[in-house]
């Protein structure tokens, strides 16, 4: 029996066999905000669109959504999603097609891909379809969290030719090993690639990016891909184009490098800002939680460091005590740094404090 839902501005009805994760509300609801406060008209593909929730909340919700094509290579899926877009009135293209082919034959302005585990695949197809575009943006989800956080190294290296960290930052390693992918695809065809809202939940990342067709950016974007080294003896790490030394700066213990990967910023501060302002006005179910994220994305977005500290591992492994994060941040803060929680982890903080300093002051 097919199951009714309401999220958002969307009635959906899904049918049998046919995919649909209730428990990505959430992430629905923040990209649809990320969507309706990007400053561009845009002509959209879910490329893998399933039900079809995401691509019909995106229109339904978004006045600069000028259209949606939705594409599933399921033939459920497809008529699936068809019945939902005539479900809620709308005028929209239902594709049933493998994603390679929905993508060279159509031109948009914004690609949206939220496939089963890693995107590596079809990174190439995206950046084709989009080569000819001055300007354009897109929407990227992984859920082979293991492989990206360290726990198959060796699959990493193979499916996103990088080196993984199995440390406490490592859903952030995740999103840059990510963004460097995506780099690493599009910088051939002259299109460099800007992340401007990165986003870690549960099981899955999900990355925007603004493209431009620009081979002199291109070229910038990718002196921006470098590796982080890491010791886990005192939690030292240290992001560079090159690994710094074998053994670590402070401790003298022996480093550990990732990459490569993505050592520029993760966001476009004012573009959180804008989310932020948007959710007050559409007060969503998850209202409350998705302006909690976002004020902490939003602040931790203006802090130039890479990596965060986890209070609990730090206090295991290099401090003498554990502060609260209220403490943790003013102590911080008093001694002249910016310090912030990050959404990444909630025991953790984001500082541009020297390590040094971190160990001193939360001792």
């Amino acid at each position: 029996m097919p199951k009714n839902f309401i999220e958002g501005k969307a009635k959906l009805k899904i049918s049998d066999g046919v995919f649909y994760n209730p428990e990505m509300e959430l992430c629905r609801d923040m990209f649809s905000l990320c969507i309706g406060a990007l400053p561009a008209k845009l002509s959209v593909i879910d490329a893998m669109c399933a039900s079809g929730a995401r691509g019909i909340r995106y229109k339904l919700e978004n006045r600069n959504v000028s259209a949606i094509t939705l594409c599933d290579q399921s033939k459920k899926a497809a008529e699936c999603a068809r019945k939902n877009v005539k479900l809620n009135k709308m005028r929209c293209k239902v594709i049933c097609a493998p994603t390679q082919l929905a993508l060279r034959k159509g031109d948009y302005d914004l690609v949206e891909l939220d496939p089963f585990g890693s995107p590596q695949p079809f990174l190439h197809d995206v950046a084709s379809s989009l080569e000819a575009k001055k300007e354009a943006y897109f929407s990227v989800t992984a859920t082979d969290m293991a492989v990206l956080c360290g726990a198959h190294s060796a699959a990493c290296l193979k499916n996103y030719f990088s080196i993984p960290l199995d440390n406490e930052f490592c859903h952030e390693n995740a999103c840059r090993i990510l963004v460097s992918s995506v780099i690493r695809e599009f910088s051939p065809l002259g299109i460099a690639a800007y992340p401007i809202f990165a986003f870690s939940h549960r099981h899955y990342i999900k990355i925007i990016l603004r493209l431009k067709k620009n081979a002199e950016e291109a070229v910038f974007q990718v002196k921006k891909t470098g590796f982080v080294s890491y010791c886990h003896a005192c939690c030292y790490r240290k992001a560079a184009r090159i690994p710094v030394a074998a053994e670590c700066l402070h401790c003298k213990e022996k480093m550990v490098h990732a990459g490569p990967l993505y050592i520029g910023e993760l966001w476009d501060t004012s573009l959180a800002e804008r989310m932020l302002a948007l959710n007050a006005e559409r007060k969503y179910r998850n209202a409350r939680k998705l302006e909690k994220l976002l004020m902490t994305v939003a602040a931790e977005s203006k802090i130039r460091a890479y990596g965060y500290y986890d209070l609990h591992i730090l206090a295991k492994k290099a401090v003498s005590r554990i502060f609260s994060m209220e403490d943790a941040i003013a102590r911080i803060r008093k001694a002249g740094f910016a310090a912030e929680r990050t959404h990444f982890c909630p025991t953790a903080i984001r500082t541009d404090a020297p390590h040094e300093k971190v160990l001193e002051i939360l001792s």
